[in-house]
């Protein structure tokens, strides 16, 4: 029986490892700040995206681009974030995040007044409740005022609280004097439902827009629970994996998968419905470290990990899996194909399959035989030749572990033994990269050739069979091209010979077609007019065909002024050739090159396995349409520096190759939509000596006007492919370029005004979001407001009144008042140029400015030729 069972057991883990299905795709964060440590005890999100984790050093918050510690008391054990409100929890009590009077955002304590609210070490929220615990209390905190509501003492029989969890909506404590309890009403009531367990609950998740509960207990059994009814225990097919490695959290990813943290063993994935293993994430496929200090799952499904190391994204559902992490490969990574369901690699070092490898070890077992007992005495069995060596190991087993067991001796008859034997097992199924015997050195090309598979390198080329390469050719290759007008394959070699081969029963043969050319070869393609395309540095030769034969070899030179290597496609019956950055398309009238401009000129680009690809600085593209909506090439924008793409097997998605020596299978049919776009919106905005809260509607003085605006819009998945664009109305009218940094809005100065600020985010997928228009007002210092020119007119206005009356009883005033005169109709001028630069917005130089203050001046200039006439005969009446 137990021989069968551990049959069973053995025969469902090899059928859950069999799947060649490549990891998770990672995401690795390392804040290089000093101030920011790796021990995090837990993660939450809010509302906007943003991650807060409680730290060592504080609260250490993330928004996709930016880290930023707001510093606290003492170490963060526990993080909450509900309805905007971030809540904290650690060794010097509980409180929030807040904006101070630096406009900073920064923690204020919540429980001053309660000198025993220290360690707090778990929260969490039901309603509008805030809960937190530490050994001696519960504390209820209003989540919209922060006010404490409840507290509640642990009692003698209780002794001190242990844990606190929130399952179906309650919330949960449990004591070391008693087992788990409700709240229930400021008082602790019995659960409406019973936990199959002696053990102390460990942790709970419950899933989102959900009442399914997830209970985990310290002996590491798993239960399910809806809301409070029955409890079911989760039976997992790889519990020992479990057992052995020790669960420390989890969290729900999705209805059909949940994330398991481990001490040592890294993350467990497993579906909750069968308990079948989905996936495991450890050290052996790309995350730094085995031990898992916190975990959690985020809006759009992917799995935080804090460990030493930094934080780990793991995207479960991201249309890309690992291929690079298994043991075995070798060497920077140069290309990948697949063939009859088989993975090949091309490194620096050679080439490499993915090979499913049985895993045996010797294990013992017993199984059962009849013996005759010989003797009738119950304390001694012989044999016919004499006293029989299990007399001995019989008597042994009493003392030690029992090797040999006896059922029963009866006085005559058959004895029952259990004989020990040792047998291999299979124990496990692995994928391991094993070399291709027969090639050494770089392997960078691969290509079918009527079912058979050629790979070349340095070393030459080759045809693979299973494990074992035949070489064909023994010279450096630069590149290769199965013709299929021709039916012959084009070889362009590294002395810039091109050499042709044909294949027959016998093998390959040389065919010596295209042997009066001679050039560097960097790129070879078909049109469907059977014209073989050979791109050399400075000319592409175009070698005509008919059945199969050369009939002429035309070329067709062009500029390449950098030298860099042409590649080229054929799409329909154009053919376009890439060069120095720049699309060429041949023109078949003109029989030569012509500039083509309906492409974005390609920032970077190859061609590899019969397709061109390039990338236009915001996204991966290819010359056919077809072809970029089907494989839904949006996602390449994830990479930027990619370096390699190859279809894989059954045209169903694509290898992919980074500039950090990372392998990818994308497969674009297997794409899950996230859920959830996270607002774009104003993170911050500074001054040169201040920061400002950010708002809707700004309002600066023109002395502080050098403004710096910071968008942001909280992506996980494809933040480097996220792109911005403004415009400044009242400054200009038109939008800003598209780019990852334009969420950053900077004026080094601007001039008395209103503005109004709009600005626009985009995702890989070409979503675009946009944010609420930011009002900005500049104002001038009072000094150059017309209140203050006003006021300065009316000032001397009077003084220029009391010098007439002086001027009219004493002479010598005369010309004090001409001067006080004077002064008034600048101050009027002054006064006239601010209303109408307040009413009316110029960009201008400043020779215009002079020129438009001369034309006001000659415009006042009648009403100061009136006045001072005015004057002059009011004092020479005065006189008279």
């Amino acid at each position: 029986m137990k021989m069968r069972l551990v049959l069973i057991c053995l025969l469902a883990f090899i059928s859950s490892a069999g799947a060649q299905n490549g990891n998770y795709f990672l995401s690795h964060y390392s804040p290089s700040s000093e101030k920011i440590n790796y021990l995090s005890f837990q993660i939450a999100q809010d509302e906007k995206g943003v991650l807060y984790f409680a730290n060592k050093t504080g609260v250490v918050e993330f928004d996709g681009r930016n880290w930023n510690v707001a510093p606290t008391p003492g170490a963060v054990f526990t993080i909450t974030a509900t309805g905007g409100e971030v809540f904290v929890g650690g060794v010097n009590g509980f409180g929030w995040l807040h904006w101070n009077g630096d406009n900073q955002r920064t923690y204020q304590s919540l429980s001053d007044q309660h000198p025993e609210a220290t360690n707090i070490f778990a929260s969490h929220v039901s309603k509008d409740k805030i809960f937190l615990i530490n050994e001696g209390n519960l504390f209820a905190v209003n989540g919209a005022t922060g006010q404490i509501e409840t507290s509640i003492k642990v009692t003698a029989d209780q002794k001190a609280f242990t844990g606190l969890f929130e399952i179906g909506g309650n919330i949960y404590v449990e004591t070391e004097g008693t087992s788990l309890l409700k709240v229930n009403q400021n008082k602790f009531v019995s659960p409406s439902f019973t936990l199959p367990t002696m053990r102390d609950v460990l942790f709970t998740s419950t899933l989102t827009n959900s009442n399914k509960a997830l209970i985990a207990d310290e002996a590491g059994r798993l239960f399910l629970t809806y809301g409070e009814s029955a409890v079911r225990e989760i039976q997992i097919k790889d519990k020992s994996y479990l057992l052995n490695n020790i669960i420390v959290n989890g969290a729900w990813v999705n209805e059909s998968l949940i994330a398991i943290g481990t001490l040592r063993g890294g993350v467990f994935f497993f579906n909750p419905d069968t308990g079948d293993t989905e996936e495991i994430t450890n050290y052996y496929t790309g995350l730094p470290d085995n031990e898992v200090f916190a975990l959690h799952t985020d809006s759009n499904l992917g799995v935080w990990v804090a460990h030493s190391y930094g934080f780990t994204r793991i995207a479960p559902f991201i249309p890309f899996r690992s291929f690079d992490h298994y043991p075995g490969l070798q060497g920077n990574l140069l290309c990948a194909q697949s063939f009859e369901e088989q993975v090949y690699v091309g490194t620096t070092l050679g080439l490499f399959r993915l090979t499913k490898e049985e895993v045996y070890r010797d294990e013992v077992v017993f199984e059962t035989q009849q013996v005759e007992s010989i003797k009738k005495e119950t304390n001694s069995i012989e044999s016919k030749q004499g006293k029989s060596r299990i007399f001995s190991l019989l008597k042994k087993k009493k003392k030690k572990a029992p090797e040999l067991e006896q059922e029963s001796i009866p006085k005559q008859g058959k004895v029952k033994l259990l004989q020990k034997k040792t047998r291999r097992a299979l124990i496990a199924l692995n994928y391991v990269y094993k070399r291709i015997v027969g090639i050494e050195g770089k392997v960078f090309q691969m290509q079918h050739a009527d079912g058979r598979l050629i790979a070349s390198g340095l070393g030459g080329v080759y045809e693979i069979k299973g494990l074992t390469a035949s070489s064909i050719i023994k010279e450096p290759i630069r590149t290769i091209f199965l013709s299929p007008s021709l039916k012959q394959l084009v070889v362009g070699t590294l002395t810039e010979d091109i050499r042709t081969f044909a294949s027959t029963e016998k093998g390959w043969i040389e065919t010596h077609q295209l042997d009066t050319l001679s050039d560097f070869i960097s790129h070879m393609f078909e049109d469907k007019l059977q014209n073989l395309w050979l791109c050399g540095r400075t000319k592409i030769h175009k070698v005509e065909t008919v059945d199969n034969e050369i009939t002429d070899i035309i070329d067709v030179p062009f500029s390449n002024p950098s030298m860099d290597e042409t590649v080229g496609i054929a799409y329909g019956t154009e053919v376009y050739i890439a060069t120095s950055g720049v699309f060429n398309r041949y023109d078949r009238g003109l029989g030569k090159l012509v500039r083509y401009d309906s492409l974005p000129s390609p920032k970077k680009y190859f061609a590899s396995a019969g397709n061109f690809w390039f990338y236009d600085e915001h996204r991966w593209r290819t010359v056919d349409p077809r072809v970029q909506a089907a494989l839904k090439l949006e996602w390449l924008s994830l990479f930027s520096d990619i370096r390699f793409l190859a279809p894989a097997e059954k045209s169903e998605g694509l290898w992919v190759i980074t500039g950090t020596n990372e392998l990818y299978k994308f497969s674009s049919n297997k794409i899950l939509a996230e859920n959830k776009d996270y607002p774009l919106f104003l993170r911050e905005v500074r001054g040169e000596q201040t920061k400002l809260i950010p708002a809707r509607a700004i309002q600066v003085s023109q002395l502080e006007s050098s403004l710096n605006f910071e968008f942001i819009q909280p992506d996980y998945v494809s933040f480097q492919a996220q792109e911005y664009r403004y415009q400044v109305k009242g400054l200009t009218q038109n939008w800003s370029a598209w780019s990852p940094s334009n969420n950053k809005v900077n004026f080094s100065y601007l001039p008395p005004g209103d503005y109004q600020l709009e600005i626009q985010s985009k995702n890989l997928m070409g979503k675009i979001s946009e944010v609420e228009l930011v009002k900005l007002e500049v104002t001038p210092p009072y000094w150059k407001q017309p209140w203050f020119y006003a006021s300065e007119f009316i000032f001397f206005s009077v003084l220029v009144f009391l010098t007439m009356k002086l001027g009219a009883a004493n002479s010598r005033y005369r010309y004090l008042s001409s001067l006080l005169s004077l002064l008034t109709f600048i101050l009027l001028i002054q006064f006239i140029q601010t209303i109408v630069a307040s009413l009316i917005t110029l960009k201008s130089s400043p020779v215009m400015d002079f020129f438009i203050q001369v034309l006001i001046a000659l415009l006042i200039l009648p009403i100061e030729s009136y006045l001072r006439k005015f004057m002059t005969r009011t004092a020479a009446k005065k006189f008279d």
